[in-house]
């Protein structure tokens, strides 16, 4: 069976007032998808070269189709495929609404829900919040805190697959390490770089003002590492100083576990904590585990994600899930500064084309027969900006010219920019959301 080019979702949010950019590098899957005559139909919006551009009025609520076409140089057809544009209005809720958000390092910094949070709950920003205040209330043990005191919570841990949420195996003498430390001047430039201690290899993983998580290198089966003791740089990474560790403990366990159930129980997780019950569940996994390039098979991550989706029906069966789907890795040199030209994720193009059968698998997940009445799927890559939103550094072109270009420097974590990219996918989704729910 041919491979197909164009990978447009059934349908795409957008909100009016709001700018909806499809980035065609987020849904042609090519290494070179210009390389093609990209002509794009639809009676509203703009197509530009890279991106098809529609921002609309109190006027354009409704539903419109839209068709992108693939030619080549001689007029001859490639390929076509078509899409939903479903625009709304946005409503403000009669009732407040719950909404739990959680995944793996993209969601570790809590920047996309808190996005989503600013983008319909406050006023002013760029871009302007709808100020629908006391409307939302994200539930989680992690918060991120805003200048008005306004705690919005979240689950995300860096390096966790669905398994993860499912399972309590996080929680071992092998598993990641947080340290505490004095001061240190890591960014998100330095994620995946190598360290060693006492001959035993780490691998950054998270980072915030005075805590770095690692995970183990191979052959680490340390307990754990010693107040104190010097991590040092070995490969990977802009900043390079040695690391003293002040302090140490085992990774957060799996904050959904019960161990009666052998498995994750919402309800007990709300309870204990004294969240409401759940309305909204939206969960963005998963880049770790996709170590095969041109992947087509993803049964690996199923009886995980089906009993994730299953259990949230069951403790709460007029709750919604919808299911994120992951960007695009770097395609500017990003992969290769994080993992070389061997192993795990070192193919770009596989990457990319694995990324692209992820999510399609994802949104055919939720149109199965027993879960399309809760579950909805929501194509993030189509709306990420990856040849701009990744980190980059400039470097010579060469080591005899001192011309400049542009190299990414992380696989698959955005910049700041990416990661608000992304509560902009969250917020159109969550306006449609709650739109269907007054209704």
């Amino acid at each position: 069976m041919k491979d197909k080019l164009l990978f447009l979702a059934k349908s795409y949010d957008l909100v009016v007032g709001d700018e909806f950019q499809l980035f065609y590098r987020g849904v042609i899957r090519s290494m070179n998808p210009y390389k093609y005559y990209i002509f794009v139909n639809c009676a509203k919006g703009k197509p530009y070269p890279r991106y098809f551009s529609f921002k609309p009025t109190i006027n354009d609520e409704g539903d419109y189709p839209l068709t992108i076409s693939l030619y080549n140089d001689f007029g001859d057809l490639i390929e076509e495929a078509s899409t939903n544009l479903h625009v709304i209005n946005p409503v403000k809720p009669k009732k407040k609404i719950n909404i739990l958000c959680f995944g793996d390092s993209l969601t570790f910094n809590g920047v996309w829900p808190y996005e989503g949070y600013r983008r319909f709950c406050k006023i002013g920003g760029d871009p302007a919040g709808l100020g629908f205040s006391d409307t939302l209330n994200f539930v989680g043990t992690m918060k991120k805190i805003d200048e008005d005191n306004h705690e919005v919570g979240y689950e995300g841990y860096g390096g966790w697959q669905w398994r993860h949420f499912v399972n309590n195996e996080a929680v071992s003498t092998t598993s990641s390490v947080w340290i505490e430390v004095d001061s240190h001047n890591l960014t998100e430039d330095d994620q995946h770089s190598v360290w060693k201690s006492d001959k035993l290899q780490w691998v950054l993983e998270s980072i915030e003002d005075k805590k770095l998580k690692f995970k183990r290198g191979p052959g680490n089966f340390s307990c754990l590492p010693a107040i104190g003791e010097k991590f040092i740089n070995v490969e990977g990474g802009i900043h390079q100083d040695d690391i003293i560790v002040k302090k140490y403990y085992f990774e957060k366990g799996n904050p959904f576990y019960d161990e009666e159930l052998k498995g994750p129980n919402f309800k007990k997780y709300c309870k204990d904590n004294g969240f409401e019950d759940l309305d909204y569940v939206y969960i963005l996994l998963t880049w770790n585990g996709q170590y095969i390039p041109f992947n087509h098979d993803f049964s690996h991550f199923e009886p995980f994600i089906t009993t994730i989706i299953n259990r949230i029906h069951f403790d709460y069966p007029e709750c919604k899930v919808r299911l994120i789907g992951i960007q695009s890795p770097s395609i500017n040199g990003g992969i290769a500064s994080n993992y070389g030209a061997s192993g795990p994720y070192s193919n770009v193009f596989g990457e990319v084309s694995t990324a692209y059968n992820y999510d399609l698998y994802l949104e055919s997940l939720c149109e199965r027969s027993e879960y399309r009445d809760f579950c909805r799927y929501i194509d993030m890559k189509a709306q990420f900006d990856v040849e701009n939103n990744m980190p980059s550094t400039m470097v010579k072109v060469n080591t005899r010219c001192n011309k400049l270009e542009n190299i990414g420097t992380n696989g698959v974590h955005p910049t700041m920019d990416g990661y608000l990219q992304i509560g902009d996918v969250f917020y159109r989704a969550l306006v449609a959301d709650i739109k269907r729910f007054e209704k």
